[in-house]
């Protein structure tokens, strides 16, 4: 019997603290604090715009690398088949395989984990853009210049440094 009443005595509302019962300490502990759900919450305006560019990026890389696979001559997308001369490629097959997977990919990966507002989005997010700045220096050192590949190390770049200035999402 005792440890019933012990029990009770630590369940019950019979217990009091400072003159409050012990069910009212706890609601008034918590009314300073607003209510936050337990699930992540949204990005402010840096995540989304972060993760809107990295969505276009990917959505961009995933339809580029899926047109050239398909069509491994380029000419869906008017790419010169010469421009593969002396380079590891004999066609667009593979480098349309890797942009859709590495670019495509990573970057609609990234896009949603910051969308998502998840742990670790800015670490991914800053990987993502490295990643397209060290494909754009592979293609780069493949294929010779062209104006396209400066933009979209930019792009990386961008990405780097918006990412790197986005928030980390409180625990």
């Amino acid at each position: 019997m005792g440890t019933l009443r012990g029990l009770s005595a630590l369940t019950g509302p019979t217990g009091t603290v400072q003159g409050r019962s012990v069910g009212n300490v706890v609601r008034a502990s918590h009314q300073d604090r607003p209510f936050r759900p337990a699930a992540q919450t949204q990005p402010g305006a840096a995540g989304r715009v972060l993760a809107t560019l990295e969505l276009v990026i990917g959505i961009t890389g995933l339809a580029g690398g899926v047109l050239l696979a398909v069509a491994p001559d380029g000419a869906l997308l008017r790419a010169d088949p010469a421009t593969l001369a002396g380079s590891p490629f004999s066609d667009w097959r593979l480098p349309g395989v890797l942009l859709a997977g590495l670019i495509g990919g990573g970057f609609l990966l990234a896009g949603w984990w910051q969308w998502r507002d998840r742990r670790h989005a800015r670490e991914l997010s800053m990987i993502a853009g490295a990643g397209l700045i060290c494909f754009e220096a592979a293609e780069l050192a493949w294929l010779g210049f062209q104006p396209l590949e400066a933009v979209f190390a930019g792009v990386g770049a961008a990405v780097v440094i918006l990412a790197w200035r986005t928030p980390r999402p409180r625990p």
